[in-house]
């Protein structure tokens, strides 16, 4: 062979080398929206995915993935910078595949470079809708927005730019969007049922409709780590105690049969533990560490807290009502929207439980514990009383629990004389909307509840001051086969009602069917409007031949 044939060969052969070396991303950022979505971008292409979290994590990702200089390596740089120099130190490697990309917004930039149809907008304020919905967007390479009711307008202004034909409104943020912007996306579809366990169901149905798989990741939703993501699993959310029943049944029903979880993750042992009581033959892997070039043991997992929802329940005051038979607990919200529900226990009484409620942040409301105890009472107190209270981001997670004792427990006697029924419950197609039509007098809030195709949907009914026939429009956008499927369906709610916005101690729970709205179509509305004009002008064009026809007829007479 001559030397030039060789020559040839291996040029060749380095091209074909670093033509299939693994390229890596590196993320130089500290906010976790930037993580998220560079992670999410890195996946879809099948790239190695760093981040650090400290200036020292950073050096060691540098110096141990820059060994390989022919390695292709992309660096990304937000607006918040965990290593100032970390752009230097790469290139004094003498990378012969170096890519430095600087960015004020690198969510922005995954958009712009996925080169999508789709879109996905979660609150970014919830970091576990984001990681929910990862790794169905690395598979479907959809990148993810991050709405903040701040700059509600800027994140509907960068929607709007990108001409996209499906965006799905993730989670909670729903009922936090200005209408006018919602109704304002066409191409829409909204995953808000409720619960971010069933909301995870959701997206979890659309990853194994485009790749089946009987692996899962399972993680609590509050951390990260870079290998939480991956676009050949479905990312599976748990709590720290339980999980709701249908959870595991919708498990066994796609056959999800194994998974990992995270050393460092927040603490889901008891949830995963619930999970498998119900699944007795799930495998679980934990992942420790991870080795690292360079490195003979594995390292540590690097991970970092996502935002979520913040609890902070301060009671205010109880007091037992003898009218009504039951305590009254008046609770205020420090911290972030919250479900919650409490229960009281007297020895040798019994106890009992409310119903559950929701409640917005630096809200205050007082609430009912039905429980007869009348033999309790001495000297106008209840000596001891046992209160628990659960609480947490939805009604299917409320895996946060206090239990006071509280004692002398003050009576009283007052009356409520709120009366509210509820007339019916619509939904309008050409609004979006559920109509809720209420008569009575007082104050009202609670839930609408229903199965829809096995998607399970729960309303807020808002507070709202009900006197005579009453009105309360929830906007809610259902897809043409949904509101085919809504008509006639039975819909659960459960209300609170009171004569005070603040005090709603009476409960109303029941079932009421839902109609679906028979708008006239705008198509028959025209054809009416057309037949109308076409007599017009027949009836005028005939008056008008008419004249012309004595006149006409008059002045054949003249001449002769």
């Amino acid at each position: 062979m001559k030397y030039y044939q060789i020559f040839f060969i291996l040029v060749f052969l380095n091209l074909f080398i670093v033509q299939n070396l693994a390229t890596t991303l590196i993320v130089n950022s500290l906010d976790y929206k930037d993580i998220i979505s560079s992670a999410v971008f890195a996946k879809h292409n099948d790239y190695n995915f760093l981040f650090a979290l400290t200036p020292n994590q950073s050096i060691f990702l540098v110096k141990y993935y820059t060994s390989n200089k022919n390695e292709p390596v992309i660096y990304l740089e937000g607006s918040a910078i965990v290593l100032a120099n970390m752009e230097a130190m790469l290139r004094e490697a003498n990378l012969k595949n170096l890519t430095v990309i600087k960015t004020q917004s690198i969510p922005l930039w995954v958009a712009d470079n996925l080169n999508s149809n789709q879109a996905i907008v979660v609150g970014s304020q919830y970091g576990q809708d984001a990681l929910a919905v990862s790794s169905y967007a690395a598979l479907e390479g959809i990148p993810i927005f991050f709405y903040d009711p701040e700059k509600e307008g800027q994140v509907f202004s960068e929607l709007s730019k990108r001409n996209y034909t499906n965006i799905i409104f993730y989670g909670p943020i729903n009922s936090q969007i200005s209408p006018t912007y919602l109704e304002a996306i066409k191409n829409k579809e909204i995953i808000d049922t409720g619960s971010r366990y069933s909301n995870n169901i959701e997206i979890i149905k659309k990853f194994l409709e485009k790749k089946k798989t009987n692996q899962a990741i399972f993680v609590s939703g509050y951390t990260f780590e870079k290998s939480m993501i991956d676009k050949n699993f479905p990312l599976i959310l748990v709590g720290k105690s339980s999980v709701p029943a249908y959870y595991a049944e919708f498990l066994k029903q796609v056959n999800i049969s194994s998974g990992v979880v995270f050393a460092g993750d927040a603490d889901i042992i008891d949830g995963v533990q619930a999970l498998r009581s119900s699944l007795k033959n799930m495998d679980f892997f934990i992942k420790f560490g991870e080795g690292y070039r360079g490195s003979s043991q594995p390292l540590p997992l690097v991970i970092m807290a996502i935002p979520s929802p913040k609890f902070s329940i301060e009671i205010l005051d109880i007091s037992y009502n003898i009218a009504l038979k039951s305590f009254e607990l008046k609770v205020k919200n420090k911290g972030d929207f919250v479900a919650l529900s409490a229960s009281v226990s007297i020895d040798k009484i019994g106890s009992g439980q409310s119903s559950q409620i929701l409640l917005d942040s630096s809200k205050t409301t007082t609430f009912s514990i039905p429980l007869d105890a009348l033999a309790a009472i001495e000297k106008n107190k209840i000596k001891s009383v046992v209160l628990t209270i659960m609480y947490g981001e939805d009604m299917k997670s409320m895996d946060n629990i206090d239990v006071l004792t509280l004692n002398d427990v003050p009576v009283l006697n007052y009356s409520d004389n709120s009366s509210v029924s509820i007339l019916g419950i619509e939904y309008s197609p050409k609004s979006q909307e559920f109509i809720l039509t209420l008569d009575g007098k007082g104050f009202v809030e609670g839930t609408i509840s229903f199965n829809i195709n096995n998607r399970p949907v729960a309303l807020r009914v808002p507070l709202t001051k009900v006197s005579g026939i009453t009105k309360i429009n929830i906007k809610y956008l259902l897809s043409s086969e949904e509101q085919a499927y809504i008509d006639k369906l039975e819909g659960n709610y459960a209300l609170r009602l009171g004569q005070k916005q603040d005090v709603l101690l009476k409960e109303k729970i029941g079932q009421a069917q839902i109609q679906l709205l028979k708008e006239k179509s705008s198509q028959s509305s025209l054809d009416a409007k057309s037949f109308s004009t076409f007599i017009f002008f027949l009836v005028a064009a005939l008056i008008v031949g008419f004249i012309i026809f004595k006149i006409l007829n008059k002045s054949k007479s003249d001449h002769f």
